[in-house]
């Protein structure tokens, strides 16, 4: 008998009880029963993102969100300054090609976090709008966002600052308000442990000002038509029922373990899985660590598709390789969501114990006990 073990950065593991959830009987999405599920939502993922504003809930992916704040926001014209430093930010660049805006592309080494004199350096006009990623999954790194937040605000007051966290809202502590960030996105398959299909978005009071004069073309991702509904405990159009019911019982998890408490432990297991990786011998892709990922290089010589589909077939682990460029010549161990400690320890070992088999020398004890010193287990 083989278990499976999922271990990328998105989709992460549903628990039992969001599963259990998400078998309950299907509402009426118009019935004042659903009503009642919105109205509690609201008031909950407020408290996660830290903001007097409304979060929308979106029947989409990550990616929907990310169109839907350019398009609802901005005119033809517009200016849109982008943070291109992997996979995540080089789709906010494709995003505002697609509407033919303006745009400055900061393009930064993958593996690297912006620095401020970049965004200087690239940044040719006021743009409209700002966009950048708080973590750059694709590569494991995170930006300076306070920093880059406190920056633009000062820089650019009437910017709109658009901010990909679905890898970190829910697992770091991200004061929405306080930043001055008007939209901030993240999505359901990521620290809410669900499966995927819900993205979400806070809007600023800049943001909804914005969309009064905005020209681009829109219809399902209109997010004033989806503002106005959720204020009345709706959405705008028929949305993932399940997912939404679920959310309910992810987020009672999340608040049962302390939202302070959660980030704590994605921090920590950060901490120790860069660690056991580095006692493995390997060496890190990126010196700005996320929580949601570890990112590392493997031995030269062994090549990353075939270890990965050498664990998952052997141990039954699913682990994140690299993407384009960096194909075949990383692993992405995620520690994203529902996971402990217990759980980097078992996928420590699998990916241990396959690096032995294709002779690459180190200590699986070794890095064992490096993680759970690190930890303090």
């Amino acid at each position: 008998m083989k278990k499976s073990f999922l271990f990328t950065p998105g989709p992460t593991p549903v628990p039992e009880p969001v599963l259990a959830a998400l078998s309950q009987p299907i509402v009426n999405h118009r019935s004042s029963e659903f009503k009642e599920i919105i109205g509690g939502l609201r008031s909950e993922l407020k408290k996660v993102w830290q903001t007097q504003n409304e979060v929308l809930i979106l029947t989409c992916s990550g990616t929907g969100a990310m169109e839907g704040a350019i398009s609802s926001t901005l005119k033809k014209g517009d200016r849109v300054a982008v943070v291109n430093a992997g996979k995540f930010g080089e789709r906010f660049s494709k995003i505002a090609k697609a509407f033919e805006l303006e745009l400055d592309e900061i393009k930064v080494e993958w593996g690297s976090a912006v620095t401020i004199k970049q965004i200087e350096a690239g940044i040719q006009k006021a743009p409209a709008a700002f966009c950048f990623q708080i973590n750059e999954t694709s590569t494991g790194t995170l930006h300076p966002y306070q920093e880059i937040c406190e920056w633009v605000r000062k820089k650019y007051p009437d910017c709109l600052l658009i901010v990909d966290g679905i890898t970190a809202v829910g697992a770091m502590s991200i004061a929405t308000d306080k930043l001055g960030i008007d939209i901030l996105i993240s999505g359901s398959q990521k620290a809410f442990m669900l499966p995927p299909g819900l993205a979400f978005a806070s809007i600023s009071q800049r943001a909804l000002e914005k969309m009064k004069s905005s020209t681009l073309p829109k219809f399902y991702l209109d997010f004033a038509r989806e503002h106005k509904s959720i204020l009345e405990n709706q959405t705008a159009f028929t949305p993932a029922i399940s997912l939404i019911i679920a959310l309910q019982a992810a987020l009672k998890m999340m608040n049962q373990e302390g939202l302070e408490n959660v980030y704590a432990r994605h921090t920590k297991l950060s901490q120790s899985t860069q660690k056991a990786l580095l006692a493995m011998g390997l060496k890190t892709a990126t010196h700005s660590p996320s929580v949601a990922c570890t990112t590392m290089y493997l031995p030269n010589g062994i090549d990353g598709r075939k270890l990965l589909k050498k664990i998952e077939a052997d141990y039954g682990f699913r682990i994140a390789g690299g993407q384009e460029q960096w194909e075949g010549k990383v692993i992405r161990l995620s520690h994203l969501g529902f996971y402990t400690a217990f759980d980097l320890i078992s996928a420590l070992t699998a990916l241990s114990r396959a690096l032995l088999k294709e002779g690459y020398s180190h200590k699986t004890e070794d890095v064992l006990k490096t993680f759970i010193e690190t930890y303090n287990l």
